[in-house]
């Protein structure tokens, strides 16, 4: 009798998922007719063929292939809006239309979220923060935010400038003839965002560029005490900090790419580096040598910043003017994990996606001697050597910020993103034939987008779409055709911050330096990708300095 029960509960299961599906799918087709809606061009290869693509993700280092370019690119060589099935079954609407990506990211706004499937691809590495969640939460951690973000709490360039004279040291001595010695600055400008970072969250630098000096001194020394490797000084170098953020992103890929079956993206490996970055950003900043187990991120954040922060912010010794992020943050919420969380994501994405630019911007001078000559001018005669560099200036000189706009368009810090669908809704354009009529997406489903691919785009950019050209930006570009930053009401808050800063190295460098070669020109003209939260130079930014 059980046995009967049992099997007429389970076909009256069966029978109701059945009904609801058929009923949810003639509704979302009453929809889209009631819209105009057309299918866009499915690129999805046939069922037993899908692996393929999964295989040739998962094998791009060592096949050589670039993912953006030779697997993503190739959806879009016959639209600019597609749909694929991945190998489970999910539907992903890819675009890289402008009109599409204004309606995701700004005036269909509540119609997108970034869904729970990424805050689980995510949240290893980001925990429940700003840039994993949705609705009210979002909303909370976006007040809390945007008031640090404010235009007097980043014109302060006293700690850049401390950073920056720490990188250029950090170049080491010239040689005879002027030249600094061959070496990858890719690793500096890694230390030079995370010291600035970590003294806007904390209010203090962790001099991570200082002590890896101090680092490389004493390896070099006779007296080199190999005990001492475990040092804070030996962790600044941020070697392994970087090694581990590829591993982590990597993995993150590969997470993003398994849409629903992320977790298949898992593996100690991957877990072992969270442990040693977070582990790495602890010790640095406790500045002793600690044991796993006493160096933990409750250490760090809990204990330490977090603790500080509270206990300062119930005694309300908060300094209006001078207070870091962290300790205004903790005036207005003193739930440890959140801060912890949030501060973490901040410090994670201000160190890398600044760091990122930086690299690319430096590649592009040392393949660009043309555009260095005219930069370099520009900057000599609007920052007049020995006096100070100001927020106004920078932002006011125009062609560093033409050729900051023209790195970001090529090399944008975050060349892929996507959104998920909150209720049944539509894109603008994409459907049919000439990709005119809009299309229908279902509740649940993902649009993902590419901005590095829409910044290529011939009949958007013209037929050098792919040189650069930062006199291009003389003329006023359509703000939805370059969104290195995102865009509506989720668009960078750290925008302003990175962008000063960048200027700023660059201002500092240009001054001091007055040519710019690649240690080999052949190897940074492939413009090899390092993909994983962020997008870098793959192969560093291996060149030497002239001193002017």
């Amino acid at each position: 009798m059980a046995l009967i029960q049992i099997s007429v509960l389970v076909t009256a299961f069966i029978f109701y998922r059945v009904i609801t599906s058929l009923l949810r799918e003639r509704r979302f087709k009453a929809f889209a007719t009631q819209h105009g809606c057309a299918e866009p061009e499915d690129v999805t290869e046939p069922w037993y063929q899908r692996h393929k693509r999964l295989q040739r993700v998962l094998a791009i280092k060592k096949s050589g292939e670039d993912i953006i370019d030779d697997i993503i690119g190739s959806d879009f060589r016959d639209s600019n809006t597609a749909q694929r099935r991945a190998f489970e079954g999910s539907k992903t609407i890819l675009t890289i239309e402008p009109a599409n990506l204004q309606a995701v990211l700004a005036t269909q706004f509540k119609d997108f979220e970034t869904g729970h499937i990424r805050y689980q691809q995510l949240s290893p590495i980001l925990g429940r923060s700003i840039f994993t969640s949705d609705g009210a939460f979002w909303e909370h951690s976006r007040a809390l935010f945007r008031p640090q973000f404010a235009r007097d709490n980043i014109n302060d360039l006293e700690s850049t400038d401390r950073a920056a004279s720490a990188l250029i040291e950090a170049l080491g001595p010239t040689d005879a003839s002027g030249w600094t010695p061959d070496g990858d600055m890719l690793p500096l400008f890694f230390n030079f965002t995370l010291d600035t970072a970590s003294e806007f969250l904390f209010g203090e630098s962790v001099d991570s560029q200082t002590l890896a000096m101090k680092a490389k001194v004493q390896q070099n020394s006779e007296a080199y005490d190999v005990e001492k490797a475990g040092s804070a000084g030996m962790q600044a170098t941020s070697e392994q900090f970087r090694d581990d953020l590829v591993i982590v992103g990597d993995h993150i890929l590969t997470r993003i790419r398994m849409q629903s079956l992320y977790w298949v993206g898992d593996s100690l490996r991957f877990r072992k580096a969270i442990r040693s970055a977070k582990r790495f950003t602890e010790c640095v900043y406790l500045n002793h040598i600690a044991s796993e187990s006493e160096c933990s991120l409750t250490v760090f954040l809990i204990r330490y910043f977090v603790q500080r922060a509270i206990d300062a912010a119930k005694l309300d010794k908060v300094d209006g003017e001078k207070a870091n992020l962290l300790a205004k943050l903790a005036t207005q919420s003193q739930d440890r994990e959140e801060l912890r969380d949030q501060t973490l994501a901040i410090l994670f994405a201000g160190r890398d996606t600044t760091a990122s630019l930086l690299g690319f911007c430096f590649v592009r001078l040392a393949l660009h001697p043309d555009i260095l000559k005219k930069l370099r001018g520009t900057l000599l005669t609007d920052f007049v050597p020995g006096k100070p560099v100001t927020f106004a200036q920078l932002k006011s000189c125009r062609y560093l910020q033409h050729f900051l706009n023209e790195v970001l368009r090529l090399h944008p810090t975050v060349p892929l993103n996507a959104r998920v669908a909150a209720r049944d809704t539509t894109l603008p354009v994409g459907g049919g034939k000439d990709q005119s009529e809009p299309v229908a997406v279902r509740k649940g489903e993902t649009i993902g987008y590419s901005v590095y691919l829409m910044h290529r785009r011939k009949d958007l950019w013209g037929e050098d779409a792919s040189e650069f050209k930062p006199e291009r930006w003389e003329q006023r570009i359509p703000a939805w055709q370059f969104l290195p930053f995102n865009g509506g009401p989720r668009i960078c808050l750290g925008q302003q911050f990175a962008l000063t800063e960048a200027s700023y190295v660059l201002v500092r460098l240009l001054r001091e330096f007055d040519s710019i070669e690649p240690v080999d020109r052949a190897q940074m003209l492939r413009f090899k990708k390092g993909l994983g939260l962020t997008m870098w130079p793959g192969d560093g930014v291996k060149v030497r300095l002239h001193k002017a």
